[in-house]
């Protein structure tokens, strides 16, 4: 478990949800919250147990090219409808949890896709994964809960590219990277997210 303080320009942020705290400073100053999440990730460890069961998801920060992020980051301050990850740590899977408002929407971005499951009464589980430990994809010296979505039932263009990674900061809470592969064959990390319990 991490215990460490995240900086910011005053002082030290003493609390005890450190994404929160790099939050904080990714408010005022983009680049150094960045950093600051980098380092909380770098802190952490990989879950041990493996993370079981409904977690809510929160996207913690985006990292794209200048011009989009801004952009992107506006549009999902409003428009967000990831709510987190159902994991099934005995069988190294799991999938993701949406809003069932945006279940037409995701139908129209992703016609041929047919892995949409019902989840209570307003959310619906999409985007099957596999889970593993491996070394981190930008991070080679550390090891990571590795989340894979390349399976032939995601769609192809967008989905199959992406995998997330994810460490453990707090009991319970973890700290993810999210990385796509852009289709001239470059990875990118390009944003954050915590699950949390």
């Amino acid at each position: 478990m991490v215990t460490h303080s995240v900086a910011d320009g005053a002082g030290v942020i003493d609390e005890s949800d450190l994404i929160r705290a790099a939050q904080q400073v990714l408010r005022a100053r983009h680049k150094d919250g960045l950093a600051a999440l980098d380092t909380l990730f770098r802190a952490g460890t990989v879950p041990n147990p493996p993370p079981d069961g409904p977690y809510r998801g929160e996207l913690v920060a985006l990292d794209i090219a200048p011009l989009v992020t801004p952009f992107v980051e506006w549009l999902t301050s409003f428009l967000m409808p990831w709510r987190g990850k159902f994991l099934i740590a005995s069988e190294s899977r799991g999938d993701n949890i949406f809003s069932a408002k945006w279940r037409a929407v995701l139908g129209l971005l992703y016609p041929f896709y047919r892995g949409n499951r019902d989840y209570g009464s307003d959310s619906f589980r999409a985007f099957i994964f596999e889970t593993s430990t491996a070394a981190g994809k930008v991070d080679a010296d550390r090891r990571v809960f590795r989340i894979d979505y390349n399976r032939p039932d995601n769609p192809a263009l967008t989905i199959r590219r992406i995998i997330d990674e994810i460490v453990e900061v707090r009991d319970g809470v973890y700290l993810g990277k999210v990385h796509f592969k852009w289709w001239w064959g470059k990875w990118q990390m390009i944003g954050y997210f915590a699950l949390r319990k």
